[in-house]
């Protein structure tokens, strides 16, 4: 498979992974203080007042950019070198990884301290479950696209 198709196909799985996320994101909006994209609005504020988009749509518009092409075509790269052999087992430790990417920039530059622990003591573990939930479903979906299985 070329580049291209591989970064594409990761750039699919990554879409998908995202709306399954974006999902169970928005069951749980009676979780205010947990607010995936209002956290991700908070970074995104100051770029979003300069291109005069309303928010939270630049939460949203980032977590899609982030989800589906970021993610998507990291993971497509790394995904033959990612422990685990089984493709949820890859997504697994994808996942993880990127948690602590969230953990340790993302949420600190939103002014919610590291582990996002500012918002609520909670937070870091719902970090991580959704970024498993997100990683399972990524290596799953890209695993089907790629080599064409069904894991």
């Amino acid at each position: 498979m070329n580049a291209f198709g591989t970064i594409f196909k990761g750039v699919i799985a990554g879409f998908v992974a995202t709306s399954v996320l974006s999902a169970l994101m928005l069951s749980k909006q009676w979780l205010p203080q947990l607010d995936t994209i209002i956290v991700m609005d908070g970074v995104a504020h100051a770029m979003a007042m300069a291109f005069g988009l309303p928010t939270p749509f630049a939460g949203w518009f980032w977590h899609f950019v982030i989800g589906c092409i970021v993610w998507g075509w990291m993971y497509a790269i790394m995904e033959p070198i990612l422990p685990g052999g089984r493709p949820w087992r890859k997504g697994l430790y994808f996942g993880f990884t990127t948690t602590l990417l969230v953990w340790l920039i993302v949420l600190p530059l939103a002014g919610a301290g590291l582990f996002g622990i500012q918002l609520s003591a909670v937070q870091p573990f719902v970090a991580l479950l959704q970024h498993l939930v997100y990683g399972v479903v990524l290596g799953v979906v890209y695993a089907s696209l790629a080599h064409g299985q069904d894991n």
